[in-house]
């Protein structure tokens, strides 16, 4: 009994051991990701409260393998995402979802490290179509007006 109290008191003082290099990456193992969570926000920048759902979020490491070099993940029903794990280094990390502006920050993260990378997509100004008068003006042609003759041979 007292052997194990013994062992039991050598390991506590080894773990507690704020400087000991071999229980520290046991007790604080991590995987090294880049989370975050994306908001949309209409065209002047005001929040809105649906949630970004769907947005595809891209990891590509700057300084690594071009085969390691990019990573993908989409954000879940509240707008949250969490990328696969990562090698430490420097990534590019980009948001984007159809008719919102793409949104990037560069984030660096360590071994064991995760970062939190909020976005907010901004809604991209609709505008109207050419009328036909204007692209005539323009000499745009329509798509009717287009004629090619194919090459004789």
């Amino acid at each position: 009994m007292t052997q194990r109290l013994i062992l039991a008191s050598i390991l506590a003082a080894a773990v507690g051991c704020t400087g000991c290099s071999v229980f520290r990456p046991i007790l604080f193992w991590r995987d090294t990701l880049i989370v975050g969570q994306v908001r949309l926000a209409d065209e002047s920048g005001v929040i809105v409260g649906t949630p970004a759902t769907g947005v595809t979020v891209n990891f590509i490491n700057l300084g690594g393998k071009i085969e390691d070099s990019l990573l993908s993940a989409q954000t879940d029903m509240r707008g949250r995402y969490r990328s696969p794990k990562l090698i430490p280094g420097e990534y590019k990390v980009e948001a984007m979802l159809a008719s919102f502006v793409i949104e990037t920050a560069t984030v660096k993260v360590k071994s064991h490290e995760q970062k939190k990378t909020p976005f907010t997509l901004k809604k991209i100004r609709e505008t109207t179509g050419r009328s036909l008068k204007e692209s005539e003006e323009e000499n745009i042609p329509n798509p009717g007006e287009v004629q090619i003759t194919p090459p004789s041979f």
